[in-house]
């Protein structure tokens, strides 16, 4: 059952004075000095509420909360369902509206238009067709677009109209400034007057999700006559105060402060403080400072700087991406100046190296079809790594120490659409899950101090649901560098994963996850070689003696969501078992050293928090190499994992890891 409500209630007077303190009092030289307007794209006004002229009242913003729930892409609900006096008194509320609205005509008209009906459960299978359809109002012209604001605590995404916090989570939402309207506003890629853009409007709707600071964000279309409508957008925000620690013993660990969304204004700043007593200058200091999306050009601006631990480093990275389907240009410039002290293995002693690099980019999209989203991406890359000392190094050894200029282009052609799921890789908010394929063709011409040589690559990637088992992930890269009609640091790539349907054992949701992965360099310098890292499920193993030129990976994992919530906090019970296999070039499966890996663990997330998933993991590896390094209790903050894209980026050489 999904039903939207405009109810009426009394504006939020306190909210209404607080943000006008805050727009009053708080000023960033900084921000007033980088805001500045380029390439701009289709963006909404700042005013609060953008409207054209109609017959029919706009209804006030201020007086009214938007509700509907059980949307068949996502329900916050399904881990922690809303107890039977919720749905009762809504169930009421409806009947009350219902005889209300049926004295007039408009206001009926209003009530059929938004009182619909869907399924309540999310979806089990990802397959393919899962953006809310809008086609419906395609072409209305847009009168008023209404912004409603979530607190992080308290607060359902489908559920806009009730605020049930605790205690606790009451403290925290006073503790937190909520995301400025203004800020919301500069993120959407329409205004009043333009007309409704399906594509347009599912684009939105995921980029909204994306920042940073927003958990989860929906838009409502409401007709209002035979050619306008209302749009509605409905954030939650996350809580964007956060700090971490990470320690390895008492000599070696790391401590991070960090806010996503100061006050309300969609800046992060943050700074770690890491130590190992191994390294000089141990403690160090790190400090970073992110703009998102500057004067509603969609550019991000980041600044950093760090000293310690044998090294420094600064700079600043200004780069755009093709936020949506119509966006025409992206592009990005990096500038990074290091000095550290790099220990090779050659070097009785460690010897100073100073650099700077520098990077840039630009591409140009073609929208080819707008029903498939088919687009041609056209990209040129030029980096500089720029090396003024370093130690003495082989031709054919440390490309990264080397001083070398990389002209680079591309052509893609990227077909995507997105699902909307949950229980993939978070606990209950939506989740944006790429279909389609991309297409990408990349060379490039490298002068560096030692020689000169082009570079050829090209990648495809593609995705496939089939009904019953689930949705398949599946990528192939070949890549090699020619000099004098010999090739050099040459790499394939195969790499396929496999997600099962949702499975329902009662309250609990299960899903399986399978990733398999078949790597081979060829002509590679000396120093690189393939590894069991933590990135194909070997986590808590490490041997710097074994290595090779090719590599199988094989991952199993099968998550037991839990409907068990503790202050917001959600539970993912996981086992697992890997299988790796190390072998040089002309050996066979078999040959060289493989590994296995198996166990259990726990996630601890929760979506409304800005932090690291908390993971405990207890793994086995019964046949481990000798001089391996075991730990088998690891204990880790994990990054939130996100669907792999099909939206080109610069052109880039196929990594080898």
């Amino acid at each position: 059952m999904m039903c939207w409500l405009i109810i009426p209630v009394e504006p939020d007077v306190r909210k209404l004075k607080r943000s006008r303190v805050i727009s009053l009092l708080i000023v960033f030289p900084a921000f007033f000095l980088l805001e500045f307007t380029v390439l701009s794209q289709e963006t909404a006004k700042e005013d609060s509420v953008l409207t054209i002229p109609c017959k029919i009242p706009v209804p006030e913003i201020d007086r009214i909360i938007l509700s509907y729930s059980g949307l068949n892409s996502s329900n916050q609900n399904e881990l922690k369902p809303p107890d039977n006096g919720e749905t009762a008194r809504t169930l009421v509320l409806l009947d009350s509206l219902k005889a209300k609205a049926s004295k007039t005509l408009i206001t009926k008209k209003l009530y059929d238009l938004i009182i619909s009906t869907a399924p309540s459960s999310p979806a089990k299978e990802i397959e393919g067709s899962g953006d809310t359809d809008f086609t419906a109002f395609s072409g209305k012209i847009i009168r008023n677009i209404n912004i409603k604001r979530l607190n992080a605590f308290g607060t359902n995404i489908n559920l806009p109209d009730l605020y049930e916090p605790s205690k606790l989570e009451e403290f925290l939402n006073k503790t937190h400034f909520s995301t400025n309207e203004f800020i919301i506003r500069k993120n959407i890629l329409f205004s009043a007057g333009d007309t409704i853009s399906a594509l347009q409007i599912n684009d939105n709707e995921r980029i909204l999700r994306q920042l940073p600071y927003i958990q989860d964000a929906r838009i409502i279309i409401v007709p209002v006559a035979e050619e306008m409508a209302d749009v509605y957008i409905v954030t939650r925000d996350v809580y964007s105060l956060a700090a971490e620690a990470s320690f390895s013993g008492i000599k070696k660990g790391s401590l991070s402060v960090f806010e996503k969304n100061i006050f309300g204004m969609g800046h992060e700043f943050g700074f770690e403080v890491p130590h190992d007593s191994g390294l000089p200058n141990s403690p160090g200091f790190g400090v970073k400072y992110l703009i998102n999306n500057i004067s509603k050009t969609f550019i991000n601006m980041n600044l950093f700087y760090f000293e310690g631990l044998g090294k420094r480093t600064y700079g600043f990275d200004l780069s755009r991406s093709l936020v949506s389907s119509a966006t025409k240009y992206a592009g990005g410039i990096s500038v990074r100046q290091m000095f550290t002290t790099e220990d090779l293995d050659t070097l009785s002693e460690p010897e100073p190296l100073k650099y700077n690099i520098q990077d840039y980019w630009l591409a140009r999209s073609f929208l080819l079809n707008k029903e498939s989203v088919t687009r041609l991406v056209v990209g040129a890359r030029y980096y500089n790594n720029n090396v003024f000392d370093h130690p003495f190094i082989m031709p054919d050894s440390y490309l990264e120490l080397q001083r070398y200029k990389m002209f680079m282009g591309s052509v893609s052609i990227s077909k995507r659409k997105y699902y909307k799921t949950n229980l993939v890789y978070a606990y209950g908010r939506t989740e944006d899950i790429p279909f389609g394929s991309n297409l990408n063709l990349t060379s490039g011409y490298e002068i560096s101090e030692y020689k000169k040589r082009y570079y050829s690559g090209i990648n495809l990637s593609f995705t496939q649901s089939v009904k019953n088992l689930g949705y398949f992930y599946n990528k192939a890269g070949f890549a090699t560098y020619f000099n004098e009609g010999k090739t050099e640091q040459g790499f394939l790539l195969l790499r396929t994963s496999y997600i099962s349907n949702l499975l329902y054992l009662g309250r609990y949701r299960l899903r399986s996850f399978v990733n398999a992965d078949y790597s081979r360099g060829f002509d590679r310098y000396s120093n690189e070689y393939l590894v069991f890292n933590r990135e194909h499920g070997f986590s808590g193993f490490s041997n710097d003696s074994i290595g090779g030129n090719q590599r199988l990976s094989i991952g199993f994992e099968t998550v037991l969501f839990s409907p068990v919530v503790f202050y917001g906090f959600k539970f993912a019970f996981f086992g697992f078992a890997d299988f790796g296999f190390l072998f040089g070039t002309n050996e066979f499966l078999g040959e060289g050293d493989n590994l296995t890996g198996i166990g259990v663990g726990v996630r601890i997330g929760n979506d409304n928090l800005v932090f690291k998933t908390f993971q405990i993991r207890l793994g086995f590896f019964p046949n481990a190499p000798e001089y391996s390094r075991i730990n088998n209790f690891h204990i880790s903050g994990e990054a939130r994992l996100k669907a792999i894209n099909f939206e080109p980026g610069p052109p880039a050489v196929l990594s080898f890891e």
